[in-house]
Parts: structure tokens; C-alpha cells; sequence
């Protein structure tokens, strides 16, 4: 989001909900104006829809927590010890904070949305009409999206659609499918109210193509592959957002805001910002090196002839940058890499365990410590993530102001296409919905096919394979992760067994054999059996990662089960 708007919701949290929801019971409507005397101007109701959109910048230590849950997946790791390497780990159990803080947050969120649609109605007559429908567009589409997380997350969880008295939030869990069903209503509700753009210190809030997005990402969840591939298509046919040209800038403050920007909420000094650029750096770069890519993520990345690495001739252990889809060096920081340092140098990533020095370019040439190899806590994995590091944060790398994005262009491309897809509606349209994803990350045009690999095949059981895969590599670091492997049913697969990191002993650094890769582009590392087996070859970070069956549902939250003593309100088998 802009950053004026910003301020406007820190304002609002400072002077109108500085109350902290603690359970259940008091999620509604404590942390509330009082509905007898407020809603009734326009700008109450704008001040109202403000602060719903708070619960949206929610950070788990000190990351937006959709970026947290990445760690909670197979293609990034936390090396402190936290909740997303418990959950990673299988060891999260319904007391886990980070498991009750995202419930709270949703629904403390809904909580304001509920309180301002049940109540807005007394300042309709002093507000102008268009503007009372947006803000009415506005709470709807938020309302929505909380509630697309709770269910993705633990299930069937309580329906709340107006406000609660103490002694009505007793309730019972809601069927999923149920609830589907009204983020659906609230979502086209969302659509026909709210706006193609805004202007001003307006721009970031809700539009009508996020409402959109967002109901083709939840209808994709669901396998509701019709309402998906319809809502991606009318945003696509709309022509007005299209993907930014340069990949790696797309996640910087060059990017943001782009068209290719959908939904995103911007940090803003004094009010909320990000410590992301602190735990994510290099350690030349006075990061932490504390949220990484796994191994299993970068082999991930296709080779320049269109084939995975197993299968590619192009391929190769000691080099292994070299050939391989741009978007790997765009999006991975590991060997080979220029990058920037404290203090405006520029110097050489490297991370070969005989390096403890590394080429510093600028300002003058020389040699320096290499703390990504003699730092102990430099990165487990020897890769780091780009995304969301500028080189204008490593002045206040605890104070980012860099938009984090929640929906962007790219990933309704590749809704549309998984959508059509498992219809097996196979047309032009779909592998040009794939090919705009790929050609952008080789900086070329979508009919420039002679410069990247082009998907061409029809075959639906390919294409599953591929969009898979393009999923996995473009959106990666964004949160949705969890989510896919999840749906697809793979997690058991992707998320059980030994996390090695860099190879330690330099006799191997350069000859690691190649993995083999499934159908879901997940490596298998048998090949590193003998390697694994000697100790101190590799760096390891879970020994071992635990997925099991019931992993599929987050526990509901103790604090919540308590409380509620609602017979219908039950906890997830398992747990």
C-alpha cells in the first residue's frame, strides 16, 4: 500500500484500537468504538475501514507472516529457533503461538469488518453513495480474505458474520464448504463495488481486480476449477494489470506499485515496517542469514533447454548456476553472485568452505573477510533469498519500508492456467498464460520463443507437471507455498526426511551428485546417501523434518478450545 494510507491506519490503530484481543470470548466487539455513538460520519467509516486493513501487516518475528509460512514449507528453512521451525519440524502442537496469533489476527479482523457492515448503515445518509459503496466493497473483500486464510489453515473453523455479544461467541465449527460459499458472496459483492484503480493517497486500498484474484486463489484451493478459471479470466480480460519487465526489480522499490502489484500492503516508518531485510541478508551485508532456500528449492529451477536438471545435458555440479532459468540467479543469492555489502561496497558471494576471504569490487579492489563462510550462523543452505532486499534498506535494515506483495499478476496467470487445466480446457490461452510467466523471466516477449523454452506440449498430465513446477520457482518467498503442497496433496512427500544444507568438506563442494526429480519437480537426494552418512560433509538443518497425515490442518488454537465449550467446537484429529 502507498504509504500515506499507511499513516492513516496508524493513526487509527493509536487512537481507536489500541485494545488486544486475549481469547474467544472477547474477539468481539471489545476492541471496538462504541457502536451507539460512532459509524455515523463518513469519515468514522473511513477511519472504520482503515484499521480492518491492519491485520493484514501482521509480523512473525519480524517477517510479514505470509513470508514466515514459507519456512513451514519445503522450499525455505529458519535457522533460529522459532514456531515456523517447529512447524517444519512436525512438532507444533495447538499451544504453538505463531498457530494462535494467526487465528487471532483473522479474527480480530473480521471482528472490525463485521462491527463496521453491521453498523455503517447510520452515516449512509451523509455519505456520498459511490464512496459508501466502496468502503462497503472494501470490508467485504477483507472480511473475505481473513476468512480464506482461516480455512486454508485449520479447516472448518466458527462462521461469525455480524457482531457477538460475550454470551453469543460460544459457536460451533462451520463446514468449510460453507464457508466457502460466503467468502464467495463476499467476494462478488467486493467486485461490483469497489474500483478498477485509485489516485492519491487512496492508491493500495482493495480494488475490484483484487477481489477478483483473491477469489481465484481460494476457488483454486478448493478445486473449484470453473469459478477459478472464470475470476482469473475476467481480470486478465480486463487488460489493465500485465507483469513487470524486470523479475528481480519487481521486489525492490523500483517495483513497487507496478501494475503487476495487485494487492499489497506497504510499511511505512514510525507506523509498521519490516525487519526482513535484518534476518534475510548476508552477513556482509549485517543480515542474519535466518530465513534461506532449501537445496530442494534451487534444484528446482529448469535448466535454459526447458528440462529439469536430472534430465538436462546442460547441467552441471561444479557450475551449477550456469544454464539455468534466469529467474535462479534473479531470485537465489549463492555463489558467483555480485552483491552488496555495508557501507556501499560491493563484493563476491561465495560460500566454498576454503574461501574465508572474498574480492571486494568496490570502492577499490581488495581482499576481505568472507563472513559467509567464518561467520557460524551464516547461511545453513549456502543460498540466500533476494526478494524483498534493496539496497536502500541495508542503512535501516530493521526499518524496511519495501511493500510486501500479497496478489500479484503473475500468480492469476498461472491460477488460470492450473484451472484450465485440471478442466482439461487446454487451449492457445493456457500456454500463453504459462509462456507470458517464462518469457518475462528471460526478458523477452512471449513470441520471442527462440530465446527461452516455450511450453508447447497439450497433454494435461505435462502441463500439470509444469505448472507445478512454474508455481514453485516464480513464487517463491511469497506465501504460498504451504498452501500448494497442501492442496496437492505432496506434503507427506516434499516435507519428511533429513534438511541438509552446504556441503562443508571442499572435496565434495564441486562434485555433489544430481538428484532426481518427480512428477512435482521435488528432488530426491538418495544420491547423497553416502555423502550424508559422513559426518561434517554438510551443514544440517532438520535431522529430520516430520510431516504426517494429520499436518494437512493446523491445530485449533488451545487458548480457543478453553474457552469455547460449544459441543460443536472440536479440535483437528490429531492433535
Amino acid at each position: 500500500m502507498m504509504k500515506k494510507f499507511n499513516s492513516i491506519i496508524g493513526l487509527v490503530l493509536m487512537i481507536l484500537f489500541a485494545g488486544c484481543n486475549k481469547n474467544y470470548l472477547n474477539r468481539f466487539p471489545e476492541d471496538q468504538p462504541n457502536s451507539a455513538t460512532y459509524y455515523t460520519t463518513t469519515d468514522q467509516l473511513l477511519l472504520a475501514v482503515n484499521a480492518a486493513y491492519s491485520n493484514l501487516s501482521y509480523a512473525q518475528d519480524g517477517y510479514p507472516y505470509l513470508l514466515q509460512l514459507e519456512c513451514t514449507s519445503d522450499v525455505m528453512w529458519q535457522r533460529p529457533t522459532t514456531d515456523a521451525q517447529a512447524i517444519g519440524l512436525g512438532q507444533h502442537t495447538p499451544a504453538t503461538n505463531m498457530i494462535r496469533t494467526i487465528w487471532t489476527q483473522s479474527y480480530t479482523g473480521i471482528g472490525r469488518c463485521n462491527m463496521l457492515l453491521g453498523n455503517m448503515s447510520k452515516a449512509k445518509g451523509v455519505t456520498p453513495p459511490a464512496l459508501y459503496r466502496r468502503i462497503e466493497g472494501e470490508t467485504r473483500f477483507l472480511r473475505a480474505y481473513y476468512y480464506g486464510n482461516l480455512i486454508s489453515l485449520y479447516g472448518d473453523v466458527p462462521l461469525v458474520d455480524k457482531s457477538l455479544n460475550p454470551d453469543q461467541a460460544f459457536l460451533p465449527r462451520t463446514p468449510k464448504a460453507e464457508i466457502l460459499t460466503f467468502i464467495f458472496r463476499d467476494l462478488d459483492s467486493a467486485i461490483a463495488q469497489l474500483p478498477l484503480s485509485y489516485s492519491g493517497t487512496d492508491i493500495g486500498r482493495a480494488t475490484n481486480t483484487a477481489a477478483m484474484a483473491y477469489k481465484a486463489r481460494i476457488a483454486l484451493y478448493n478445486e473449484k476449477w470453473d469459478i477459478a478459471a472464470a475470476a482469473s479470466k475476467q481480470l486478465i480480460d480486463l487488460n489493465y494489470h500485465s507483469l513487470y519487465p524486470n523479475y528481480r526489480n519487481l521486489f525492490t522499490y523500483a517495483g513497487e506499485n507496478s501494475r503487476e502489484s495487485i494487492f499489497a500492503f506497504d510499511f511505512k516508518q514510525t507506523v509498521r515496517v519490516s525487519a526482513t531485510p535484518q534476518n534475510m541478508q548476508a552477513r556482509n551485508s549485517s543480515g542474519f542469514s535466518g530465513q534461506v532456500p532449501t537445496r530442494a528449492m534451487v534444484d528446482s529451477y529448469e535448466c535454459i533447454d526447458g528440462q529439469t536438471i536430472d534430465k538436462s545435458p546442460l547441467y552441471s555440479t561444479a557450475d551449477p548456476f550456469k544454464n539455468r532459468d534466469p529467474r535462479m540467479r534473479q531470485t537465489i543469492l549463492g555463489d558467483g553472485d555480485t552483491w552488496f555489502g555495508t557501507g556501499g561496497i560491493t563484493f563476491n558471494m561465495t560460500y566454498h568452505p576454503d574461501s574465508t576471504t572474498c574480492t571486494r569490487y568496490t570502492p577499490t579492489v581488495a581482499k576481505i573477510a568472507n563472513l559467509e563462510v567464518t561467520n557460524a550462523f551464516s547461511s545453513y543452505s549456502g543460498f540466500l533469498l533476494k526478494k524483498y532486499l534493496d539496497q536502500a534498506d541495508l542503512v535501516l535494515n530493521t526499518q524496511s519500508e519495501l511493500a510486501f506483495m500479497f496478489i500479484r499478476y503473475a500468480e492469476v496467470l498461472l491460477t488460470y492456467a492450473e484451472a484450465k487445466i485440471e478442466l482439461n480446457q487446454i487451449d492457445a490461452s493456457v500456454l500463453n498464460a504459462i509462456n507470458l510467466v517464462r518469457a518475462r523471466g528471460y526478458g523477452v516477449g512471449v513470441a520471442q520463443t527462440a530465446l527461452y523454452p516455450a511450453v508447447t506440449t497439450t497433454s494435461q498430465s505435462a502441463l500439470r507437471q509444469i505448472i507445478r513446477r512454474e508455481r514453485k520457482v516464480e513464487l517463491v518467498g511469497e506465501g504460498l507455498r504451504l498452501f500448494d503442497i497442501r492442496r496437492w496433496k505432496i506434503a507427506e512427500k516434499v516435507m519428511n526426511g533429513l534438511l541438509f544444507g552446504k556441503a562443508m568438506n571442499r572435496n565434495i563442494y564441486y562434485s555433489l551428485p544430481k538428484p532426481l526429480l518427480d512428477e512435482n519437480s521435488s528432488p530426491s537426494y538418495d544420491s547423497f546417501n553416502p555423502l550424508v552418512s559422513v559426518v561434517g560433509n554438510f551443514k544440517i538443518m532438520d535431522n529430520p523434518r516430520v510431516f504426517k497425515p494429520h499436518h494437512y490442518l493446523w491445530p485449533i488454537p488451545q487458548a480457543e478450545i478453553d474457552v469455547n465449550k460449544n459441543s460443536g467446537f472440536t479440535q483437528n484429529p490429531g492433535y
